[in-house]
């Protein structure tokens, strides 16, 4: 959702520094609008999930409806995501060399898998397969399972995006993550066939036999 509005941005900012919560009337005082004007767009945000009501703020008088962000609602203001992980990245390369930080990576993406085993569990390679594709859409990649190649026996993956795709393209050893993620969600070692970042049109992995 793009934020609306110069009234609707101003009614978020608002709640954004009111963390207890606000009432409507403390929200007319403090931007400015119309009672109708606040109540339309806490109507709005509210469906949308990005406003929900808190406890009555009880005072002398009459008891006042507060009014808070919700968790999206926060999360529709700018973070700096991006620079932070460049920022540990590259100090984490500094302090321990490509290589230790690739193998450092490989193994983040194998503890990062372990909770999502059970979902994997009672499954054969071949459902295991699209689970995991499964698993990758949800965290935002655009993953598909291709058919098995000469001499597989389970379908690959293929990824038309990645989601560190400006990360990546400077430190490469982020691409271990993936490689260990998919590794430990498998049990199986996995080969980075093809990788956008080494100029292939797409990121696609082989899960190698089991020994």
């Amino acid at each position: 959702m793009v934020l609306g509005g110069d009234s609707r941005r101003q009614v978020l900012a608002h709640l954004l520094e009111r963390k207890s919560g606000s009432t409507v009337d403390e929200m007319i005082a403090a931007v400015g609008l119309s009672r109708t004007a606040v109540n339309q767009h806490l109507m709005v945000l509210g469906r949308e999930g990005f406003v929900r009501k808190a406890e009555l703020r009880r005072t002398g008088g009459r008891p006042g409806q507060l009014y808070v962000l919700t968790e999206e609602g926060t999360n529709l203001f700018p973070k700096k995501y991006a620079w932070f992980s460049r920022l540990l990245i590259q100090t984490l390369r500094e302090q321990m060399g490509e290589e230790q930080l690739g193998r450092y990576m490989y193994d983040l993406g194998v503890r990062m898998s372990a909770d999502l085993i059970p979902r994997l569990v009672g499954k054969n390679r071949v459902e295991r397969v699209a689970e995991i594709v499964n698993i990758m859409n949800e965290t935002g990649f655009r993953a598909v399972a291709i058919a098995a190649q000469k001499g597989d026996k389970i379908p690959r993956v293929q990824c038309t995006n990645c989601v560190y795709h400006d990360l990546s393209k400077d430190y490469p050893e982020v691409c271990r993550f993936d490689i260990g993620f998919l590794s430990g969600l498998m049990g199986a070692e996995v080969d980075h066939q093809t990788c956008m970042q080494r100029g292939g049109e797409e990121c696609r992995f082989r899960f190698k036999p089991l020994s």
